[in-house]
């Protein structure tokens, strides 16, 4: 398995790669996590640097995203979405995506990174943002699953208030999808 730099000819071995970790019988067909990365790439928030790949064998069998976000004034990353092909998932696939972002973001400069997501991801070093008063909408369930790691540890308890994404994650009315 190879990690990569996502490239615009990846984008149909990404969607079908996107679709088949999130796919259910229930899926929306306008916002969903495969049509959602090519949206992505024309969003204020791309950074092409930080969007990555796994292939094995020529095939695109993950994709992890981090996109421009802030925090008050503080300018971050979101990550997301995270996505692994059904029948590659539970080997290590997801989290050598997510190891390989914060790498990258490491040598960027931005000082942290958040997300929506579960307990999965605090073996990354990602924390709960309600501590610091940082939260993602009015929703409680949402809040409590915001989570942050913090690559400049000078900006713990230095930052609160709400997450906001890129444009891409917000529909026309400002609604968070």
């Amino acid at each position: 398995m190879e990690i990569k730099t996502f490239a615009l000819s990846d984008l149909h071995g990404t969607k079908d790669a996107l679709r088949s970790a999130f796919y259910h019988e229930n899926s929306n067909a306008l916002f969903n996590e495969w049509e959602f990365a090519e949206k992505l790439l024309a969003s204020d928030g791309y950074l092409p640097e930080l969007c990555v790949i796994a292939i094995d064998e020529e095939k695109v069998v993950g994709y992890n995203a981090l996109t421009k976000a802030k925090i008050g004034s503080s300018q971050g990353l979101a990550l997301g979405p995270l996505g692994v092909r059904k029948e590659y998932q539970n080997k290590g696939i997801g989290s050598a995506l997510v190891r390989e972002c914060v790498e990258r973001v490491e040598k960027s400069g931005f000082p942290w990174i958040a997300l929506l997501g579960g307990s999965y991801y605090s073996r990354f070093g990602f924390e709960s943002g309600k501590p610091y008063g940082i939260t993602v909408s009015e929703n409680a369930f949402d809040n409590e699953h915001l989570q942050i790691l913090f690559l400049d540890e000078a900006m713990k308890g230095k930052i609160s208030g709400r997450l906001v994404y890129c444009d891409v994650f917000y529909d026309a009315a400002g609604n968070l999808l």
